[in-house]
């Protein structure tokens, strides 16, 4: 009885962590995408819903700012979720580019989440003002607050996810997993 030595190495198991997040990251970037559309309809029609001019002190200056940026904003939200979609899309296929490429993504959503944090409060403590003056709810500074706790839990969440991305995609095991994968000739 005789039996085949194979002499070339057998690829490294795709871990199910690299997986679980690449699909985590293309759902959102659907869901990004598709949502994203709701701003780029004509720019006067969010207005129009609300009952507000833009400049008539009704809104807060973010606000009427976001409305009036809508197109720009979401131009570039559609672009961000366009870049994640596609570089996680190479992280399923297991590109060797796209696990650094995935590392430097994580790193510059847990800066952004960051700023953003640390701004959140400022933000809000202008507009605690804005909800003394809004007429006919009891506490509006409490749906302020309770907002405030939402995006905080938020950022949390998204900061360890990143943090948890980046130190994941760097273990030596997931390296080697991208290291030897070999990748089809184009033709």
């Amino acid at each position: 009885m005789t039996t085949a030595i194979s002499l070339t190495p057998a690829a490294p198991a795709r871990s199910a962590a690299v997986t679980g997040l690449a699909w985590v990251f293309i759902g959102f970037s659907g869901l990004i995408m598709s949502l994203v559309t709701l701003p780029l309809l004509p720019g006067e029609a969010l207005v129009a819903s609300l009952g507000v001019e833009t400049g008539s002190g009704g809104l807060t200056g973010g606000v009427a700012w976001l409305i009036e940026s809508s197109r720009t904003l979401a131009s570039l939200l559609l672009l961000g979720a366009a870049i994640t979609l596609a570089l996680s899309v190479a992280l399923l296929q297991r590109r060797r580019w796209a696990r650094r490429a995935f590392v430097t993504l994580m790193a510059a959503g847990f800066v952004g989440v960051l700023g953003g944090a640390a701004l959140t409060p400022l933000t809000f403590g202008f507009m605690a003002e804005a909800a003394d003056s809004m007429a006919g709810l009891e506490d509006p500074v409490a749906g302020l607050i309770g907002a405030l706790a939402v995006l905080i839990l938020f950022a949390t969440v998204s900061v360890v996810l990143f943090a948890w991305a980046i130190w994941k995609l760097t273990t030596p095991d997931v390296r080697a997993e991208f290291d030897r994968t070999p990748v089809a000739a184009e033709a």
